[in-house]
């Protein structure tokens, strides 16, 4: 499948670079794209939330976004082989912000990275979640919380005692499977962005995460298409609205 550049690659769109993906730990940051040159063969990006810096290094830098196919929604990408961080870059504003001009490579690609994309929950994006375990029923934020998300996994974290007793959450064991919904607000809209039901896996379990809790990693089994594409879209809108409020942009 073929992609042209100048029509999903250009100014305002929001991105997201991964890092290392062809690792095994592959990872994510968002931004927007500021500027582009396609004759230099470059685009420049708002500094990220962790931003740049003259010692950042990896073995691979993609820029990806999501566009709309015939049927389905596809995350293109560019390899990228250089940086270099603008410390005093101009808005159409006439306000400096910071930024990073990449190099990239063509042609574009279909990239399919779903583990680097983690979103640590927030104030204003949050998860409400129902776990069934041992035929029980445990709710958020009572018998547990959700720390992340990404699109193969959940990182809980539980308190080891509920009124005053042993959380029976705090018996999970590695390779156990359960049954947990999700639901994704938005707490600006007057309606969740999307209600998940979801089977997985524990992968990891840190009893010792804090004095008071443990914490739970879980592998999604399960994710539909048309679910993992209501789940992309929360965690992309979530890590774009937090660079937008720490970079002071409202647009």
């Amino acid at each position: 499948m073929g992609f042209d550049i100048d029509k999903i690659f250009l100014p305002s769109v929001g991105v997201d670079m991964v890092f290392n993906i062809s690792s095994l730990t592959p990872y994510s940051r968002s931004s927007i794209i500021y500027d582009v040159d396609f004759k230099s063969e470059a685009i420049t990006i708002a500094q990220p939330l962790t931003p740049f810096s003259k010692n950042t290094s990896f073995r691979e830098l993609h820029l990806t976004t999501i566009i709309h196919g015939k049927n389905r929604k596809i995350r293109a990408g560019l390899e990228c082989i250089q940086f270099k961080v603008i410390d005093q870059y101009a808005l159409a504003n006439k306000t400096n912000v910071q930024a990073v001009l990449l190099k990239y490579e063509l042609p574009v690609k279909e990239t399919n990275i779903r583990s680097a994309f983690r979103l640590p929950l927030s104030t204003k994006y949050i998860i409400k979640g129902k776990l069934l375990y041992r035929n029980l029923e445990f709710y958020t934020p009572r018998d547990f919380s959700i720390r992340d998300i990404s699109l193969t996994g959940l990182g809980l974290v539980i308190p080891k005692k509920r009124n005053k007793n042993l959380n029976p959450l705090t018996e999970l064991k590695t390779n156990e499977k359960i049954v947990t919904g999700i639901i994704l607000v938005n707490m600006n809209k007057n309606k969740p962005d999307g209600t998940l039901p979801i089977k997985a896996q524990v992968t990891r379990v840190s009893p010792n995460y804090s004095d008071t809790h443990s914490l739970v990693g879980l592998k999604i089994l399960n994710l539909e298409p048309g679910s993992e594409s209501i789940l992309n879209q929360f965690i992309h809108d979530a890590q774009i609205d937090e660079l937008k409020r720490l970079s002071g942009r409202n647009s």
